[in-house]
C-alpha cells in the first residue's frame, strides 16, 4: 500500500473522493465537510496546516484523509468497506500527523471505529462538545498540539 498526497492533481480527482466518501463514509461525513472539500482550491490546499492524502493499493483507492487547518476547521477519513480492520486508517493518520506536525480531530462519541483509530495512532481526547449533528463529539489531538490553538 502507498500513501499518496493529492495536491495538484485535485481538480481531476476531486468529484471521485466525493463519490468515494458517498460510497463508503457510512453517512457519517458532514455535509460541511464535503462542502469545503468541493470549494478546497489548489492554492488553499498548499497552504500550511491543510492536506489531502489517498491509500492506494493494487492501484485502486482504499482510503483518504482531509485535513484543513491542522483539523481545526476541517477533519476527515474515509475507507473503503473491502479495506477496513487493514490498517489503512491508521496508515493515514500517522501520515498526517508525520507531515503536519500535529493533527486535531472531533469525533462523534458513537464513531467507535474512528475513536479506535486515531487512539491507535497515539492522539489523546481533551475536550468535550457537541457536533455539528447534536452529538457529544470528542476534541482528539496528536503531535505538537496545544489545548489553546481550538478555543
Amino acid at each position: 500500500m502507498e500513501i499518496h498526497r493529492i495536491q495538484a492533481d485535485l481538480p481531476r480527482v476531486r468529484k471521485w473522493l466525493v463519490r468515494f466518501v458517498s460510497e463508503n463514509g457510512d453517512k457519517r461525513i458532514t455535509r460541511r465537510a464535503l462542502h469545503w472539500l468541493e470549494a478546497l482550491s489548489i492554492e488553499q490546499l498548499k497552504q500550511n496546516g491543510n492536506v489531502i492524502l489517498g491509500a492506494v493499493d493494487d492501484g485502486k483507492l482504499v482510503g483518504f484523509l482531509a485535513v484543513g487547518n491542522y483539523g481545526r476547521s476541517e477533519s476527515f477519513i474515509t475507507v473503503a468497506h473491502n479495506a477496513r480492520h487493514k490498517g489503512v486508517g491508521k496508515l493515514l493518520v500517522q501520515e498526517a500527523i508525520h507531515q503536519l506536525g500535529k493533527l486535531y480531530a472531533r469525533v462523534a462519541a458513537d464513531n467507535i471505529p474512528s475513536l479506535k483509530t486515531c487512539f491507535s495512532c497515539g492522539m489523546v481526547g481533551f475536550s468535550c462538545t457537541y457536533g455539528p449533528t447534536g452529538k457529544p463529539t470528542l476534541w482528539l489531538a496528536a503531535g505538537d498540539w496545544r489545548t489553546d490553538d481550538v478555543q
